[in-house]
């Protein structure tokens, strides 16, 4: 099943496999010469959109719908999570610009984490839990649900500051239409999971709104922080922010947790029954929301907004005990998939099969997006990877397949640079041309292949590949030339193929009549005639050397064989 949430856009894939690699649960995959989401397994952390340098992924809008509630005259309130911060400078002027575009009112998401804190306070006191997980991101919500349901049970039954805010503002305007400000693609499915029914109506991204206010952006807009009991949840976004909220406490340690790596470590230490007895604040972004993938496109904002959240934050109270205006139970859910169970002979073919016969063939590199060779078999005998694709592999059987070629080939091979200079040559070339015992690199090509006409083909050629023959006194060789430019790199490649031996009646018969050659003194003042058309095929920068002609006369009269 396809993601709903994260949307493919083909025509912009580059096939550089950056989103399987970036993907932290194997839901990206790579099959047939194409990368599909297997929602099944996707937590909507939105790595592979943050990571993909081609804006070959989107995610659901619902902008339009907000834009339609807008027209028809609703009543519009915008709940704005406090990572607004990473684009502007306070809540004042975000509030005045959307307020003349017709929006009700703009209130901070900040308030609904006020509430959380508290709810989270009041779970401290009771001391039932083993742990406490917090529950304010979507993404580990859903990981640890798909991945260790078994830990269920620490996770703090309390909803997410963007829910309790929800609530809150249904609560006062029974009518209104509340549209989140997101910084995160998994709140979309939060907002849509029935266990959360009724709270948001809708999610718009932040890179949506600053495309759709951008003209005015640029005043100078003014406003105020409004304090509001609790205002210290401000810094709910930036890493360890929950945790600043709270008054320490004797029954929970409090260790903040961010990254999906190092979420997975903390949740395999819990299980291992390592950790016992702490407040774990858990974020999928590695920095928390001020680093969430909708905001990605916002270039080092993270840390602009960080110091404006601190600076507004600074000296406030930590949040207090008191009344929950509103329901903040939240009931966590097992919804692991059942996975193949494959046996460790199926796995040993696969690996096999996909030439990891030795423990040298078993690179574990993750180039292909699995952290190691067996966890890419197992993917592939559930048939979410494509086994030809190892990056070792691939470069090990290129490079010999390339020192194959080079080592075996009869003809001559040089690389040159834009300098016409040699930057290589392969075994035949220095025993063709005699440099066995010599290394030719950073030699000019004049020196090794004197001929004006091969070096202004060198420097001027194109796309397309230019041959033609030549003779040359110093190796009394006739060469026929292929001159191909290399794309990129500033690099030339001549292969040279020796014709010398070969019979030159093929080469020069067949446009000719068996006539005599006149004598090669008479050969500047005569119009060259068949000579010249002859001599024209062997390349015209040769055409008036003696010994050439003296040994093509001879041959085409029957005098000499070779």
């Amino acid at each position: 099943m396809k993601s709903e949430y994260i949307r493919l856009v083909d025509s912009h894939c580059h096939n550089c496999l950056r989103c399987v690699r970036a993907c932290p649960t194997n839901a990206m995959t790579y099959l047939h010469n194409e990368p599909r989401i297997e929602a099944n397994d996707c937590i909507l952390c939105g790595r592979c959109y943050a990571a993909c340098p081609h804006d070959a992924k989107s995610q659901k809008s619902e902008f339009k719908q907000v834009l339609a509630w807008l027209k028809g005259g609703e009543e519009v309130i915008l709940s704005a999570a406090p990572s607004f911060a990473v684009i502007w400078e306070n809540i004042g002027a975000l509030k005045n610009i959307l307020i003349r575009r017709g929006f009700k009112d703009v209130e901070e998401t900040a308030q609904g984490a006020a509430m959380v804190s508290r709810a989270y306070m009041k779970l401290m006191e009771e001391h039932t839990m083993k742990n406490i997980i917090t529950t304010c991101c979507p993404a580990v919500n859903t990981l640890i649900e798909k991945e260790y349901p078994d830990l269920i049970d620490q996770m703090a039954p309390v909803v997410s500051p963007m829910i309790a805010h929800g609530r809150m503002i249904k609560k006062n305007h029974p009518d209104a239409k509340v549209v989140f400000l997101s910084p995160c693609i998994a709140k979309y499915k939060e907002i849509a999971d029935a266990r959360f029914a009724g709270a948001i109506d809708a999610c718009v991204s932040m890179q949506e709104i600053v495309q759709w206010v951008q003209d005015e952006l640029t005043e100078e807009e003014q406003g105020e922080w409004t304090e509001f009991e609790g205002s210290i949840s401000r810094v709910y976004p930036t890493a360890g922010g929950v945790i600043r909220t709270l008054e320490e406490n004797d029954n929970y340690e409090f260790l903040p947790v961010d990254g999906i790596e190092r979420v997975r470590v903390m949740l395999d230490s819990i299980r291992k029954g390592e950790l016992e007895g702490c407040l774990l604040e858990v974020n999928s972004c590695r920095g928390a929301c001020l680093a969430g993938p909708l905001l990605s496109h916002f270039t080092h904002a993270e840390f602009s907004g960080q110091r404006r959240i601190n600076k507004v934050a600074r000296d406030l109270p930590r949040v207090t005990p008191g009344e929950l205006p509103v329901d903040m139970k939240a009931v966590w859910k097992d919804d692991s998939t059942k996975r193949p169970v494959h046996t460790e002979e199926e796995i040993r073919k696969q690996m096999i099969a996909m030439g990891k016969t030795s423990p040298m063939k078993i690179h574990d590199c993750g180039a292909c997006g699995y952290e190691s060779c067996r966890a890419k078999a197992i993917a592939v005998l559930d048939g979410k990877a494509d086994p030809k694709i190892c990056l070792p592999e691939a470069l090990e059987s290129a490079q010999s397949l390339s020192n194959v070629v080079l080592d075996n080939t009869p003809n001559a091979i040089i690389v040159v640079d834009n300098e016409l200079r040699i930057r290589d040559m392969n075994r035949s070339g220095r025993r063709i041309l005699g440099f066995e015992m010599v290394n030719p690199s950073g030699m000019p090509l004049e020196g090794i292949l004197p001929n004006d006409a091969l070096l202004d083909t060198v420097r001027n050629i194109g796309r397309k590949t230019a041959y033609f023959h030549c003779y040359y006194d110093m190796y009394d060789k006739l060469f026929e030339h292929a001159i191909v430019n290399v794309p990129n790199q500033s690099l030339k490649v001549i292969i040279l193929m020796d014709r010398t031996r070969e019979p030159l009646q093929e080469i020069a018969r067949p446009n000719m009549r068996p006539e005599p050659i006149e004598d090669p003194q008479q050969v500047s003042n005569d119009p060259m005639g068949r000579v010249q058309e002859n001599a024209s095929m062997l390349g015209e920068t040769t055409a008036k050397s003696k010994v050439a002609l003296l040994k093509l006369q001879k041959v085409i009269n029957g005098e000499e064989n070779l």
